[in-house]
């Protein structure tokens, strides 16, 4: 077990003294809220919730987690939910919630280019556009932050009265990890020193807005697991408290600044991942490429980061195929395509996937695999746990803290390759399987689920 695991404490039941349950009732009436009375004796009322992300454009994992929290709030708070940049589909990801939208009056065109990295020119457009963006400031009760190119720079605008969550899902990668900035098979894309001098103006954008944030009474700044606490106290010098609890609010000053980093984690919407297969899981996947059998599946961008490389040439000499799901670079699936034609590995990159195709997918892997460095939290796990199909993640990272709960499949070592055919040969035992799946879903519903978050987040706010 990790050293920073060792804060988990024994599950235990709730007890009068604790005052406070872990999870929310989604089905329950529509909401109120009697901390959020503004006078003595003042009826109680719905908080209003300014969230904030600065672009949806990539519409990955985190992008659709937060969307899909904007959605199950809709009893509980009234939102507000302002970007810069709401594509078609993530809009269409919302479904019918009642979301007031905060969006610039014309479409962001962002800086690219070595000049616009060198400068910050990205950040800087950012701050004008949002001081463009009209936002209802006197409807808004608190503020929740979602880390992003573009996020943090309207962090001027926002009253000193309000107080403010920053949910740093990870201090931005591209500044001050190297990881990003490698070939798909490890090899750096430039020298990593050029790299660092490239983004040091951004770098230094960055923790200025962060030492801003902490500088006001009643803000918070927390990861999605454990391990990002923790990357938080490297980065910007916060404290980290290895005992802190999901949602739980830092310690603070007689000021009402925060002294340390906390955690929210991340969850997945369990209705969405049921314990049967519907019959949408296979029409859904009727004009998919035709997959190899037995295949194991790995989620995420092809790229160094997400370890895809490390995984394909993992699966050399054990008879399984590799079908990938989340695109890429041309040019990087053409050379996992040629590794894998070398290798003699079956390999299919699947084209964007609906809800039900994507559990199917999951549902009839031989296990679901990841690489990745150092990941922040790592949604894959979870996902395959709870329809019962083994996950076997790299012991790093984000993956230590959602897969140490529980034995539901394997933790490795990246280098050792011994381990992870065993894993993979282990994952075929019948018993095994059913195993791991008895104790897989029960744990996700417990520990990750939309209940779970808001009710930490509503710790966290002080509601």
């Amino acid at each position: 077990m990790p050293p920073f695991f060792k804060r988990s404490r024994p599950r235990r039941e709730p007890t009068p003294t604790a005052g406070r349950q872990s999870w929310v009732d989604l089905k329950e009436e529509r909401t109120t809220f009697r901390l959020m009375a503004q006078e003595e004796g003042e009826a109680p009322k719905r908080p209003c919730v300014l969230i904030v992300r600065g672009s949806f454009d990539a519409l990955g994992g985190a992008e659709r987690e937060l969307l899909q929290l904007v959605r199950a709030v809709d009893r509980r708070w009234d939102v507000v939910l302002a970007t810069l940049d709401l594509p078609p589909p993530a809009k269409e990801l919302l479904g019918d919630a009642n979301v007031h939208l905060c969006t610039p009056e014309q479409h962001v065109v962002w800086p690219t280019g070595a000049r616009a990295e060198l400068t910050a020119a990205a950040s800087k457009h950012a701050e004008t556009v949002w001081s463009n963006v009209r936002i209802p400031w006197d409807r808004i009760d608190a503020v929740h932050l979602s880390v992003c190119k573009g996020t943090l720079e309207i962090l001027p605008l926002i009253p000193g009265h309000l107080s403010v969550h920053y949910h740093c899902l990870e201090p931005p990668r591209w500044l001050y990890e190297d990881v990003l900035h490698r070939r798909l098979d490890g090899r750096p894309k430039r020298p990593l020193w050029l790299t660092r001098l490239i983004f040091t103006t951004q770098r230094r954008r960055d923790r200025r807005l962060v030492k801003a944030l902490l500088n006001r009474p009643g803000s918070a700044i927390s990861g999605n697991s454990m391990w990002i606490q923790r990357r938080l106290k490297s980065v910007y010098g916060l404290a980290s408290d290895p005992t802190k609890e999901n949602g739980e609010p830092p310690l603070r000053d007689g000021a009402g600044r925060p002294l340390e980093a906390t955690h929210l984690m991340h969850v997945i919407d369990i209705d969405a991942w049921p314990v049967e297969a519907g019959a949408s899981e296979r029409t859904d996947l009727a004009d998919a490429p035709t997959l190899p059998e037995p295949y194991v599946m790995t989620v995420g961008r092809v790229s160094h980061v997400k370890g895809t490389w490390a995984t394909l040439r993992s699966l050399s000499g054990t008879g399984l195929g590799l079908v990938h799901v989340g695109g890429g670079d041309a040019d990087d699936q053409a050379a996992l395509h040629a590794e894998a034609k070398r290798l003699k590995i079956p390999l299919v990159c699947m084209p964007r996937l609906s809800q039900p195709g994507l559990v199917g997918l999951v549902r009839n892997a031989h296990a679901v695999v990841s690489h990745a460095h150092q990941e922040p939290f790592g949604l894959t796990p979870i996902e395959a746990m709870a329809v019962g199909t083994p996950a076997l993640m790299v012991d790093e990272g984000g993956f230590q803290c959602t897969m140490a709960g529980v034995e539901s499949g394997r933790l490795l070592r990246r280098d050792d390759e011994r381990a992870w055919k065993q894993a993979y040969e282990d994952a075929k035992n019948p018993d095994l399987r059913r195993a791991w799946a008895e104790v897989g879903r029960p744990y996700v519903e417990e520990n990750f689920t939309l209940p779970v978050q808001i009710a930490a987040l509503e710790r966290m706010m002080g509601f």
